[in-house]
C-alpha cells in the first residue's frame, strides 16, 4: 500500500511536470510569435520610409518621361512632411534648420553636415540632375572631396527611430523627478562614459525624449525622424534631479524662448528649478562653437564603422521581451508595392494602435499579423529573435 502510495504520487508529479512543461514551452513559442509581430513591424516601418524617400530623391530621376504636376506635387508633400510633422500642433513648435533638411530627405539620413559639403559641390558646377541623383548614382557618383571625404560621408549616418523604437527613450516626470517610461528608472547622466553628453526633445505633443549624443550616429533629429519639436538642448541629471540645462541644438537652433517653455513645463509638473544651472542659448553657442571645428574633424577618426542599419549599442533597446535591435530590411520594390496594394483592397492590422493588446492570449493581432509582411521580413524578424535567445 505504502509503495503504491509512492508510485501515485510519482506519476502525479511526473504528469505535473510535463505539463508545466508544456505550458512554458507554448508561452515560449507565444512570446516569440508576439515579438517577431512588433520586428516585423518595425522593420516594415523602416523599409517602406526608406523606399519612399529613395523613389522621390534618386529612383525617380532614373526613368526617362515627363513628370505629371501630381507626381511632382506628392514628391514635394512627401519632402516638406518629413521637417514639418508636428507644426500644426502648435505655433512656436521649431522645425529642423535649413541646413539639416538634407539630412532629414535622405534616404540614408547622412549627417546633414557632411551632405553640405556636397551640396556646395554641386551648387557650384553645371550638374542638371537632381542632388542625390547626381550624388548616388549620376555625375557626382565618384566625387570625393577633401574637406568630407566620401568614406566618411557614407560612415555617418543619422539613426531616425522609428515609432516603436522612440518609446524607450521617452520620460515621464514622476514627484518632481526624470523617470523612464518603460523601466521606471531614474535618470542619471553621471553614469558611464564621463564625457558623454546627454540630449533632450520635447515634442509637440509634450513628450520628454533623451538619450546620450553620439557623434555622426545619433543627434537631436534621431527622436522624432527629423519632426518638429517645441524644445532640443542639453542637459544633466542625478539620481533623476535635474542638475543643468541647455538649449544648444545645431539641428533645430532653439531660442531661450524654447528653453523657456520646456523649463515652464517642468516647473508645471513638479520640477524643482531653484538648483538647475540654466545655460542661455548665446552662452552655450559660445562655449561650442570655440570647439565645433575640432570636434567634426575628430569625429571620423574617432568613431568605429559605423552600419547605418543595425546599431550595436545597448542603449538602442527596444520594447521587446529580448530587448532586440532591428536594422532595415531591404526589400524588393515588387513586395512593397504588392503588400501597399492589398492594404487598399482589406483592412490590415497595425500595431500602432492595438500594441497594448494583451500579446499572451496566442490568438491577438500582435501574432495573427505577421503573415501579413513579405516573406523576408518575417525570416528577418525571426532570425533576429533567434540569435538573442
Amino acid at each position: 500500500m505504502v509503495m503504491d502510495s509512492h508510485c501515485r504520487i510519482d506519476r502525479d508529479e511526473i504528469t505535473a511536470a510535463v505539463k508545466l512543461q508544456k505550458v512554458y514551452r507554448s508561452y515560449r513559442t507565444r512570446r516569440r510569435l508576439a515579438d517577431s509581430a512588433v520586428v516585423a513591424e518595425e522593420l516594415w516601418w523602416q523599409a517602406i520610409d526608406y523606399a519612399r524617400l529613395n523613389h522621390s530623391t534618386i529612383s525617380f530621376f532614373d526613368y526617362h518621361k515627363s513628370e505629371t504636376v501630381a507626381s511632382r506635387w506628392s514628391r514635394i508633400s512627401l519632402i516638406a512632411s518629413k521637417v514639418g510633422k508636428g507644426l500644426c500642433k502648435d505655433s512656436k513648435a521649431k522645425k529642423l534648420a535649413f541646413q539639416y533638411w538634407i539630412e532629414a530627405i535622405d534616404p540614408r539620413h547622412r549627417y546633414g553636415h557632411n551632405l553640405n559639403f556636397y551640396y556646395e559641390e554641386w551648387r557650384s558646377g553645371d550638374a542638371e540632375q537632381p542632388f542625390f541623383y547626381w550624388l548616388d548614382i549620376g555625375d557626382g557618383k565618384d566625387i570625393n572631396l577633401t574637406d568630407c571625404p566620401r568614406s566618411r560621408l557614407q560612415q555617418e549616418c543619422i539613426k531616425y527611430l522609428g515609432p516603436q523604437e522612440r518609446e524607450w527613450y521617452e520620460y515621464n516626470i514622476a514627484e518632481g523627478t526624470l523617470m523612464h517610461k518603460k523601466t521606471g528608472n531614474l535618470l542619471d547622466t553621471k553614469q558611464g562614459v564621463q564625457s558623454s553628453k546627454w540630449i533632450f526633445i520635447m515634442s509637440t505633443s509634450r513628450k520628454i525624449y533623451i538619450g546620450e549624443k553620439k557623434k555622426g550616429s545619433f543627434h537631436h533629429s534621431s527622436f522624432l525622424a527629423g519632426g518638429a519639436t517645441l524644445a532640443a538642448g542639453r542637459l544633466e541629471a542625478q539620481c533623476g534631479r535635474l542638475k543643468s540645462v541647455s538649449a544648444f541644438s545645431g539641428h533645430y537652433r532653439p531660442t531661450d524662448e524654447n528653453l523657456g517653455s520646456f523649463l515652464t513645463f517642468l516647473g508645471e509638473n513638479g520640477v524643482s528649478l531653484d538648483e538647475v544651472q540654466i545655460i542661455s542659448t548665446m552662452e552655450d553657442c559660445e562655449n561650442n562653437d570655440i570647439s565645433t571645428t575640432a570636434q567634426e574633424e575628430s569625429t571620423f577618426e574617432q568613431t568605429t564603422a559605423f552600419e547605418p542599419t543595425a546599431l550595436h549599442d545597448p542603449s538602442f533597446r527596444r520594447t521587446l521581451s529580448h530587448g532586440l535591435q532591428s536594422p532595415r530590411t531591404n526589400l524588393p520594390k515588387r513586395e512593397i508595392l504588392q503588400r501597399i496594394n492589398l492594404k487598399n483592397k482589406a483592412t490590415s492590422y497595425q500595431l500602432g494602435h492595438q500594441i497594448s493588446l494583451k500579446w499572451s492570449t496566442g490568438a491577438g493581432p500582435r501574432i495573427g499579423c505577421v503573415a501579413d509582411y513579405p516573406a523576408k521580413l518575417r525570416v528577418q524578424a525571426l532570425s533576429l529573435l533567434t540569435s538573442h535567445q
